[in-house]
């Protein structure tokens, strides 16, 4: 088993990586403080160039690397922010970059890391990618980068953990997401080594959790998806994992609803755009995992790369979990200016129609049409109005 991470490895680190790379931002969050009845800060880690925490890592590790080697070239298996920031550091450093990467990865990362100028190769799985990227470097004489179960990685990544304690003189606990572990484990080095006291709150996802107690479920043409890409990781490191037995004081799991939420929530209250994984720390806020006695909370924010499809449905979702979106469907004669009819009175409520469907093969009253209509309404109260409008016109009509 490897030493635990001291904190002289994570300033070796920060003094290695410093040239290259901003101090990412603290700022309170006012409006989530009021919500949730304790005093929130938040870490920005996806400011970084990549939109990514995982850039200190990686660019550690490449900083560590022989100069020989670097040259060679480095390759990875990643779904996508590692790859990213790898890609990102191995260009600047003009070295030869090679990612692999499983076919569901985001789109948007795909798009990125080949803007960086690296190689990026498809496998089916991410197990397969890592069997390639790793058979990849013993044919090819390249470098493997690990995600996070490498002791540079670690320390990189506890850099972050410096940071906050020079930026926030106060606070008594932080949630920070948990993948493979990298990032967890060595901001929880840094921040126990100066502050043992504050408690250390791990998030990782319910869909890892599944993944590791029933693996057969994971397998085959359907695979369980998860929002949380970043952290959908099926096992901790075995370089990471006595660190965060040691230093994280509890991780917890937390839902795709409540990850779902959390990224509404930034959206909303911090007009920030932020992908599953970086809202995993919120999600286990606002799900009631931190400890009552916890009340100046530094919530880590560590990646903004999210499909845009992606994003826009969870908004109409969140729209349609408020009442600002409902679906209607409407039973009326099949004849010529009904159409005309319903929209009127649905513009008269002050309602705007995004979606029509006409069924007319599946009608319940045989020369009837069954319309099903979804408006953006302001409220709850307002969708119900509009029913009862249609309602009292005459029209049969129910939320669908």
């Amino acid at each position: 088993m490897s030493p635990l991470p001291k904190l002289s490895d994570i300033e070796a680190a920060r003094a290695r990586i410093a040239p290259h790379l901003p101090v990412t931002p603290v700022s309170e969050a006012l409006s989530l403080s009021e919500e949730l009845q304790r005093q929130i800060f938040l870490k920005w880690d996806n400011k970084l160039r990549t939109g990514s925490f995982k850039e200190r890592g990686a660019l550690n590790f490449l900083l560590s690397m022989p100069p020989k080697a670097l040259a060679q070239g480095v390759c990875t298996a990643s779904a996508g922010n590692h790859a990213l920031g790898l890609s990102f550091h191995a260009q600047r450093l003009s070295a030869p970059c090679h990612i692999v990467m499983p076919v569901s990865a985001p789109i948007v990362k795909i798009q990125s890391c080949r803007a960086f100028g690296a190689e990026v190769i498809f496998r089916p799985t991410f197990q397969e990618a890592l069997d390639y990227a790793q058979e990849l470097a013993r044919e090819r004489g390249y470098t493997y980068v690990p995600p996070f179960d490498h002791e540079w990685i670690v320390h990189g990544q506890g850099v972050a953990g410096l940071e906050l304690l020079e930026q926030l003189p106060e606070f008594d606990s932080v949630v920070i997401p948990v993948g493979g572990g990298g990032y967890a484990a060595g901001v929880a080095t840094a921040i126990k080594a100066k502050r043992p006291d504050v408690f250390v709150l791990g998030a990782c996802s319910e869909w890892a959790i599944e993944a590791r107690r029933s693996p057969e479920a994971h397998r085959g043409p359907v695979v369980p998806m998860t929002i949380a890409d970043g952290i959908a990781v099926k096992s901790i490191g075995k370089v990471t994992g006595p660190i965060i037995d040691r230093r994280v004081d509890q991780v917890v799991p937390v839902s795709e609803w409540s990850i779902a939420r959390a990224i509404i929530m930034l959206l909303e209250h911090e007009h920030v755009v932020v992908e599953g994984a970086g809202a995993a720390g919120l999600a286990a806020v606002i799900s009631g995992c931190l400890p009552e006695q916890c009340k100046m909370t530094a919530i880590f924010i560590c990646g903004s790369n999210i499909d845009s499809n992606l994003l826009s449905r969870l908004i109409e979702h969140d729209m349609a979990e408020k009442g600002r979106l409902v679906r209607a469907t409407i039973t009326l004669p099949d004849r010529p200016g009904m159409l005309h009819t319903i929209t009127g009175i649905i513009a008269g409520c002050g309602a705007n129609i995004v979606q029509v469907t006409h069924d007319r093969s599946y009608a319940k009253i045989p020369g009837h049409v069954e319309i099903t209509v979804v408006m953006e309404v302001r409220d709850r109260g307002h969708g119900e109005e509009v029913i009862s409008s249609l309602v009292k016109a005459g029209l049969p009509t129910v939320e669908a």
